[in-house]
């Protein structure tokens, strides 16, 4: 369609003050301040007042205190007007945070926009403490963790297409890598501090004037404005920190740091390598004094540490990167003398690592292999692989197939041992209702937390425990066997424990399960009791344990047909004909092994061909047989040429195997090469291949 003149004269008329009058910059500053905060926003407020917004810039805010709600302002010089007032609103919501960045890019469209969110802050994790935000009405924070903060931010960039040229946070110990990970696809800057800050917050009228006097200022400069005034106005009130670093660039450290612990964790820890972490900068989360047992450390300061005791290439360039995409850091006070710009979690025990892991993993940044290396650090791994899932391909011609599995899910490297098996036998099953199988001592039948039915056997909760049930007889496995049993319990780390032990196996568990957890073991073949212990110290006592629906069955036949297998797939070739049960066990490098999978059943209708153990072999061999009963086969080896080698009759076959020393029909040594196996019995032939090598 084609826009006559006096159309494109109009559009011109009506669009041109846009373009002549566009803003340099728009502040959004989000105050949550429905808190202990609600007086110093009142002080912000007014610092902002001082400055109040130009034709260049404008300062949009959205407050909420007790009991009055949240408003929308617009700051003028001396004062304010009330765009809208939105009532009790929740302002640690995620929705009610990405709808006021919507409504500000939308409604005050800019060259630049600078957010503040303004609250508490404490890092990156839903429990007490890490999160930003605290709303009474809502009684809610804003987790970082569940993804609450990404979804604000991000769903603000969908809408919008903008990207937040800086986003700021005026609340402690947000300038985390994994806060700022979070966000790094929707922010080209982000700036807070390392460490907790001065109640007063930012000094806003002095971050204001900066754009009063200079409204044209790029995002690299005002940043650097921004944390040098804010770090001059503290320097004689406490010691602070404050930087802003490009968030685009956290790629780019992800890369380089994965390459370099990846290689770190084909080794073990060296003694060097262990006491960075004594000597690293800390930032407490709580006061103003570093501490080695600080769990937050200075990512720079270690990563400069780490580079001069590898001096690697690697290193380096982690190194050389981490530099790059800090734009401003500063300090003041000499606690806080070698921060660098951004902290990352790294907790001085291992303990503490894992108690809070399971709020880590739900972070974008708990992709990269960061968190491998800290466990790898530690060398304390006691945390069981996650099962797999196991599947079976069809079956081939040649009675081929292919077993598959998911990856188990680990901190460590895990590998995979397949058992087989011909039949699986219940031998024992309980379901906990009574005490009739057992010998109780110290645990007692208990209906407050049942998995099914109306009882559970509970260990007692009391300091300087030995409880333990056994079972009354003696459970018999000519081969191995499955234990299947629920558990729900809430202990001291490592203090108190819950111990399965039958013959020489030994399972140990500890900690919160969060509620019940299925337990699959591999039983050792031989007669025992199984016994199910709980042991506690002297000190703190918590739930204790609970037992239900205990069964244990006889795995026929059973062997291991790998071990230690890295790949997380088996093909299987000229299986003996029957009806086989396959399962899959994950082992981490520390030993630490996860429940079995499924067990996924493979009928073999045909014979298999002739085959050898060892397949290839040097000196002699077994030649493996599979044929009717009904049948007397004869064997006979041919070499490639065709020539008989050797003949064995019916009367020398054992258990459809017969033993070949490598000799010919004349006692002769027989060459390397390639030989065919024939089992022959009337019209019943297989043929099949062995391979010897000298």
């Amino acid at each position: 369609m084609k826009i006559s003149a006096g159309l494109r004269k109009i559009l011109f008329l009506l669009l041109f003050p846009l373009v002549l009058f566009c803003r340099k910059w728009t502040t959004l500053v989000y105050m949550a301040a429905d808190n202990d905060l609600a007086q110093w926003a009142d002080s912000d407020l007014v610092e902002m007042e001082a400055v109040g917004s130009t034709d260049d810039f404008a300062i949009i805010v959205q407050v909420d205190k007790p009991y009055i709600g949240a408003r929308r302002l617009l700051i003028k010089k001396g004062g304010n007007s009330q765009i809208a007032d939105l009532g009790i609103t929740d302002m640690c919501n995620w929705q009610t945070l990405s709808d006021f960045l919507v409504w500000g890019i939308t409604n005050y469209p800019a060259d630049r926009y600078l957010v503040i969110l303004w609250d508490h802050g404490t890092g990156w994790s839903l429990a007490p403490r890490r999160t930003f935000g605290n709303d009474w009405s809502g009684g809610s924070r804003l987790s970082i963790s569940n993804g609450d903060f990404q979804k604000a931010v991000s769903t603000a960039y969908d809408y919008t297409g903008e990207k937040i040229d800086i986003l700021a946070f005026d609340a402690c110990l947000m300038q985390q890598t994994e806060v700022v990970y979070e966000v790094k696809n929707y922010v080209r800057m982000f700036l807070a501090s390392q460490a907790v800050c001065p109640l007063q917050g930012f000094k806003y009228d002095g971050i204001f004037e900066v754009l009063r006097l200079d409204p044209g200022i790029d995002e690299f400069d005002l940043a650097e404005k921004i944390v040098e005034v804010n770090v001059e106005y503290y320097a004689d009130i406490q010691p602070v920190t404050y930087s802003a670093i490009a968030a685009e660039k956290l790629t780019k450290l992800k890369q380089s740091g994965d390459d370099l612990f990846s290689s770190l964790l084909e080794g073990l820890p060296a003694a060097e390598l262990m006491e960075l972490r004594e000597t690293v900068q800390t930032i407490p989360s709580m006061g103003l004094i570093p501490h080695p047992e600080d769990e937050l450390v200075d990512f720079g300061d270690f990563i400069n540490a780490l580079h001069k005791t590898l001096k690697t290439s690697m290193s380096e360039a982690l190194m050389n990167i981490y530099n790059d995409l800090i734009i401003v850091s500063d300090y003041r006070g000499s606690d806080f003398a070698r921060t660098t710009g951004l902290t990352i979690w790294f907790p001085y025990r291992y303990l503490e690592f894992k108690q809070m892991y399971d709020y880590y993993k739900n972070l974008e940044w708990s992709n990269t292999l960061w968190v491998n290396f800290l466990n790898w650090f530690y060398g304390e791994d006691d945390i069981n692989p996650t099962a797999v899932s196991l599947s079976a391909g069809k079956v081939g011609n040649n009675n081929d197939f292919s077993l598959s599995w998911s990856g188990s899910h680990d901190l460590a490297p895990v590998t995979y041992s397949i058992i087989e098996t011909k039949e699986i036998d219940p031998i024992f099953e309980d379901l906990c209702e009574d005490s009739s199988k057992w010998n109780f001592d110290g645990f007692s039948l208990s209906s407050d937390n049942p998995y099914s039915g109306s009882y559970s056997f509970f260990s007692g909760n009391e300091s300087n425990l030995k409880n333990s049930i056994e079972t009354k007889e003696m459970i018999s496995l000519n081969d191995y066997g499955l234990l299947t049993v629920y558990l729900s319990y809430n202990t001291e780390e490592k203090n108190d424990s819950l111990i399965i032990e039958f013959g020489n196996l030994k399972d140990v568990h500890y900690g919160v399960s969060e509620g019940w957890r299925k337990r699959t073991l591999i039983l050792p073949a031989g007669s025992s009791r199984l016994k199910i212990s709980y042991h506690t110290n002297g000190a703190m006592n918590k739930g204790g344990v609970y037992i239900d629906d205990v069964k244990i069955e006889e795995l026929k036949y059973s062997c291991f047909i790998r071990n230690s297998l890295a790949d997380t797939a088996l093909y299987i070739f000229n299986k003996l004909k029957g009806e086989y049960y396959y399962m899959v066990r994950p082992e981490d490098r520390y030993g630490n092994t996860g429940n079995l999978s499924n067990s996924v059943g493979v009928s073999l209708k045909k014979f298999a061909r002739p085959y050898s153990k060892p397949a290839p072999f040097r000196g002699s061999c077994d030649i493996i047989l599979d044929y009717p009963d009904s049948l007397n086969p004869t064997v006979e080896i041919f070499s490639i040429t065709g020539r008989l080698v050797k003949r064995f009759t019916p009367e020398m076959i054992n258990n459809r195997t017969v033993h070949w020393n490598g000799k010919d029909m004349h006692n002769k040594e027989v060459g390397s090469g390639l030989y065919f196996v024939l089992l022959n019995s009337g019209s019943f032939k297989k043929l099949g291949k062995i391979a010897r090598q000298r």
